[in-house]
């Protein structure tokens, strides 16, 4: 008797701090993008994306809380730990460094060179060699890409665009040879301004997974958690799949 007193004593200690624990919400970062993660009129997340993360959570039995953050926030949030988890692609030098990479995967998401109409078909990446490519102002691609834009050998010349529209147009009038660049942010650009699809091949097709911060105290089990939530959730059916609708 004595000793399950002392049991039971122990356990009302520890169950409020179990408790309090799984209340804290998990902050989630992805990177806005329209129709897919964006907020509503109400300041509120939203879109295909989302839902799909919102499902997986819940599933996984954590509160959590969305936040649509730019790529370099998002970066140092995970180093210090203000995040916990992000949607996204592993194109950060250094990312296995400071979070945990899934299993899972949520879609492949291609990167494209974009070439004008009535031109030849270009090869990646024997076709840079000593031409122009037109980027997106502080985008980052996957790292086999960044690698190939890094070889000096290419003797690649770089024009950038604040825009995907403006880097359509910067191609069309001549202003560069080839433009690379995701394939949805082109199709959306391409729509707004009247346009056919643009002539294109695939050089990369990157996996979007979850990461989680070293920073957070169970950062393994939270992973292995929503890897198994994922695999729990695909052989129900439900579609997992962030970059299509």
């Amino acid at each position: 008797m004595k000793y399950l007193a002392i049991i039971c004593l122990l356990g009302l200690f520890w169950q409020p701090l179990v408790q309090a624990q799984s209340d804290v919400p998990l902050r989630l970062a992805m990177l806005p993008y329209p129709e897919y993660a964006e907020y509503d009129a109400e300041g509120r997340a939203t879109g295909h994306a989302v839902q799909v993360m919102v499902r997986l959570l819940e599933h996984a039995g954590y509160p959590y809380e969305v936040r649509l953050l730019p790529v370099a926030r998002v970066r140092r949030g995970l180093m210090s730990g203000e995040l916990d988890l992000w949607l996204g692609l592993n194109n950060q030098v250094g990312l296995e460094a400071y979070t945990l990479q899934s299993h899972a995967t949520f879609g492949l998401v291609p990167i494209n060179l974009y070439y004008r109409p009535g031109e030849p078909v270009p090869t990646w990446p024997d076709s840079l060699q000593g031409r122009t490519l037109i980027l997106i102002t502080n985008y980052s691609y996957s790292l086999p890409v960044s690698r190939t834009l890094q070889d000096t050998r290419l003797a690649l010349q770089t024009r950038s665009s604040s825009s995907h529209t403006g880097a359509i147009r910067m191609l069309l009038r001549g202003r560069g040879d080839y433009l690379l660049d995701y394939r949805g942010q082109v199709a959306s650009a391409s729509a707004s301004l009247g346009i056919d699809a643009l002539p294109h091949i695939v050089v990369d097709e990157p996996p979007m997974r979850l990461f989680v911060s070293r920073q957070h105290a169970q950062a393994q089990a939270l992973m292995n958690r929503l890897d198994q939530a994922f695999e729990s959730l695909v052989r129900e059916g439900v579609v997992m799949d962030v970059t299509r609708q």
